[in-house]
């Protein structure tokens, strides 16, 4: 596939900002093979715990862009990293999703799972996610 195509393909399934989301889980996180074979949001939901705590919502991502680079055969897609504002004390947060929004759980369009290096307790204060940066290389 050319980087073009890799570029059209991306842009075609996304339309926007609003189009990427990000929901926030905790406890145990999923083993590499099962998220693999996920499809849909509502598949990780029913195996993972979403974040309950005052404060938290889902998140609409940001800046989204798409950047092809013939130099090195790929299409990134990134997204500027969510936050929220006096997320309630108690929860302690292990793994993101990013997703593409969809009128049901069932309908969101999983994009990937990501298992920050650390987790994160929430204290009562602001919270900043991780941003978004998916890389796709063609063959």
């Amino acid at each position: 596939m050319t980087n073009r195509g890799l570029h059209t393909l991306l842009n075609s399934a996304i339309s926007g900002s609003t189009d990427i989301r990000m929901a926030v889980f905790k406890g145990a996180v999923p083993s590499v093979a099962s998220m693999r074979d996920m499809n849909f949001l509502s598949e990780l939901t029913a195996v993972s715990t979403e974040a309950a705590a005052v404060g938290y919502s889902r998140a609409d991502l940001a800046s989204v862009t798409l950047t092809e680079s013939d130099g090195s055969d790929n299409v990134t897609l990134t997204a500027a990293a969510p936050s929220w504002t006096g997320v309630a004390v108690g929860e302690t947060w292990t793994h993101v999703a990013y997703y593409i929004e969809g009128a049901s759980d069932a309908a969101r369009i999983l994009l990937c799972v990501d298992d920050p290096a650390s987790d994160l307790v929430t204290n009562g204060g602001n919270v900043t996610g991780p941003a978004l940066s998916i890389t796709v290389t063609g063959s």
